[in-house]
């Protein structure tokens, strides 16, 4: 299977120099478990290794079948944290509030640009959401009045004018599934043309294999195979790239964050092992493991803030700037 290919095509972003790196003070022991996102999987991977490298005695099983699999996973106190490519509904949390008595801790630790893939030798520069929401989705609620089901319809001529667009995706209990339907269909149900994918990189497969495909995923998981297409917010508008600046200045409109959800108040410590993860999650090291499998950083100010709500995580970082010897 594919793994995220880093930000290959666009200019490497670099690290804030300010972030605070992880310091080991202590080992720590015991284990735990971490299910949800699909998309997330390689990230939580390598932290988890990083983690072990340093405390060997730490065991962290991980179940990475989707977003709503590893909520309903703490749900029923079959894992201590879930790990979402989306942020949890009022729904959601009100389960959680009726389950444990009080609200999960939410922590952001990534962010990630979905991006629209088509087969490297697809011409179409670009693709606005009211006609993504027609490509996609049954009931075209950003206005459009037909289908968009071939190439013609965007653009694209000769060859290309009466193509079929193929369609990929995911479906079911990953949450980019549900952010996808949320801000492109709004709330909206997919055609029943398209293919479900059995994970991200399985979409980027299938678009790969199929010269007529589009299908989204996290834009990590790109290959020279496919292409990401700039998105527009509004038809006829400017068509933005998924790259680092754009996902950060907001401009480009499918940007998402992603999350850590503990089974704990956001007021008490969390276990030893699971505040470690978390604190070498927000480390300079755990931000560059996201930055190198594709991912986008979060801002020193995010890190800040979560520093200030949150005292355990800053008992593992140490400020970049030493203090003067006595």
């Amino acid at each position: 299977m594919l793994a995220p290919s880093g930000t290959s095509g666009q200019v490497r972003p670099e690290l804030d120099p300010l972030i605070p790196p992880y310091q080991f003070s202590e080992a720590v022991t015991g284990k735990f478990s971490v299910a949800g996102s699909d998309s997330m999987k390689p990230l939580i991977q390598a932290w988890v290794e990083e983690l072990r490298r340093r405390h060997p005695g730490v065991h962290i099983a991980i179940d990475s079948a989707g977003s709503q699999t590893g909520l309903q996973a703490v749900l029923e106190h079959r894992a201590e944290v879930a790990a979402m490519s989306r942020r949890m509904t009022a729904k959601e949390i009100g389960e959680f509030v009726r389950e444990y008595g009080y609200e999960p801790t939410e922590i952001p630790v990534a962010v990630d640009a979905m991006a629209i893939f088509v087969h490297r030798d697809n011409p179409v520069a670009g693709l606005s959401l009211e006609e993504l929401d027609s490509i996609f989705c049954v009931q075209r609620r950003r206005g459009l009045s037909y289908v968009v089901d071939s190439w013609g319809l965007v653009g694209l001529m000769d060859e290309w004018f009466d193509a079929p667009i193929h369609l990929y995706g995911r479906n079911g209990n990953s949450g980019t599934s549900y952010f996808f339907r949320e801000e492109v269909c709004k709330g909206g149900s997919f055609r029943p043309q398209m293919v479900n994918g059995d994970g991200s990189a399985s979409v980027v497969l299938d678009v790969m294999n199929d010269r007529q495909g589009i299908g989204f995923s996290a834009v990590g998981y790109r290959t020279s195979m496919v292409r990401p297409v700039p998105i527009a917010a509004v038809k006829g508008g400017r068509y933005v790239k998924p790259t680092f600046e754009n996902a950060m200045n907001g401009t480009y409109p499918l940007r998402r964050h992603l999350y850590l959800y503990l089974a704990q108040q956001t007021n008490q410590a969390p276990s030893p092992p699971i505040a470690r993860l978390v604190q070498f999650a927000l480390s300079a090291q755990g931000q560059q493991l996201a930055l190198d499998h594709g991912y986008f950083p979060l801002t020193l100010q995010e890190i800040t803030r979560l520093q200030a709500k949150w005292s355990a995580v800053k008992a593992a970082l140490v400020p970049t700037t030493p203090r003067p010897a006595n």
